[in-house]
């Protein structure tokens, strides 16, 4: 007995000293398997394609709605594809150095918001396919045949000029006794919005409107021109869409509902904000679309394969509880026209 004793206590000693040898190991084990994992997962995935985004701002819904369309054509951010943002954060003056900044990554696509980036990407490579969204991707020579573009530049164009004195046309149904019109558009003034403006300058004058164009440079001069607007019966505004203001459609929607203006906006996103009207293609739907063309540019296509798209559809969007706030009575016709009615 005392023999069997002895031996199960000397089992029971290795058993304990097999553990405490083996313990340090397996964590040790542990660690260096911790670490494996992380380095893994913490890969910068510098191989796969890039999708650089060039803009002066990246308007939030605008870019969700972009990434989710390439997330449905099967190209996932950080796992089949590199997706990377370079806003100037409303300073165009740095779009050059941001645009060289872009091209020296050696992305496989180039994503320009709005003419300003389109012409800065266009100026830093002609190379690297170029996707642009923006009022009119033709402007300044971007793209001489937009059937069949001959360079790195094609995209989407939302611009058409027959749609500004078209926005002028419902404000004046809307309130029939404007007199002054007020523009705002961001500064500098670029081919696209001479354009809009003589079509636009040229109608009013038939109704007998004067024109007021007021040249935006950031955010907060808006915000200030909004509040020192005249609130008369005779005078209404028109905001022409750009990037820097769409980032901010909510304040901007909200502060003409608080400031009792009457205004046209570029998008619905600002009337659903508390904006009285808006008359324009469907911007989110836009970006769906947008990224089908870097879809085929990441499958091989080249821009000249790709022709410059127009948008077919304009949506009329109207805020009822605004209008009631202004005084507005809404003609029939208009609400029997709208494509979405905002109580």
């Amino acid at each position: 007995m005392i023999n069997s004793f002895v031996h199960v206590e000397t089992v029971d000693e290795k058993f304990s000293q097999t553990i405490m040898i083996t313990r340090p190991k397996l964590l040790v084990a542990c660690i260096v398997a911790i670490i494996a994992s992380a380095a893994v997962t913490g890969q910068d995935h510098s191989d796969l394609p890039r999708v650089v985004i060039l803009s002066v701002s990246s308007p939030g819904d605008q870019m969700h709605a972009f990434e989710e369309g390439l997330k449905s054509l099967g190209h996932i951010n950080g796992t089949t594809i590199n997706i990377e943002h370079h806003s100037t954060e409303g300073r165009v003056d740095k779009l050059a150095a941001y645009a060289e900044q872009a091209v020296a990554l050696k992305p496989t696509v180039v994503v320009a918001i709005g003419g300003k980036s389109a012409s800065a990407a266009r100026n830093a490579t002609r190379d690297i396919p170029i996707i642009a969204v923006t009022g009119d991707v033709s402007a300044g020579g971007r793209v001489k045949n937009p059937a069949r573009p001959e360079g790195n530049i094609t995209g989407l164009s939302l611009f058409q000029v027959e749609l500004i004195p078209k926005r002028l046309e419902i404000l004046l149904e809307l309130a029939p006794r404007i007199r002054r019109l007020s523009v705002f558009f961001l500064a500098p003034i670029n081919p696209t919005a001479k354009t809009a403006l003589a079509a636009l300058t040229s109608f009013a004058n038939e109704k007998g409107i004067d024109i007021n164009e007021i040249a935006i440079e950031h955010l907060d001069e808006l915000k200030s021109e909004l509040a020192q607007h005249k609130t008369g019966s005779e005078d209404a505004l028109l905001i022409r869409a750009s990037p820097v203001f769409d980032a901010h459609s909510n304040e901007i929607g909200r502060l003409t509902a608080e400031h009792r203006l009457v205004a046209m906006l570029p998008w619905k996103q600002y009337v659903h904000a508390g904006g009285l009207v808006s008359y324009s293609p469907d911007i989110v739907a836009v970006w769906r679309r947008a990224s089908h063309y870097v879809d085929q540019i990441l499958r091989g296509a080249k821009p000249g394969d790709l022709p410059v798209e127009h948008p077919t559809q304009y949506d009329l969007v109207i805020n009822i509880g605004t209008a009631e706030k202004l005084g507005i009575s809404v003609p029939a016709s208009l609400l029997l026209r709208a494509n979405e009615i905002i109580e």
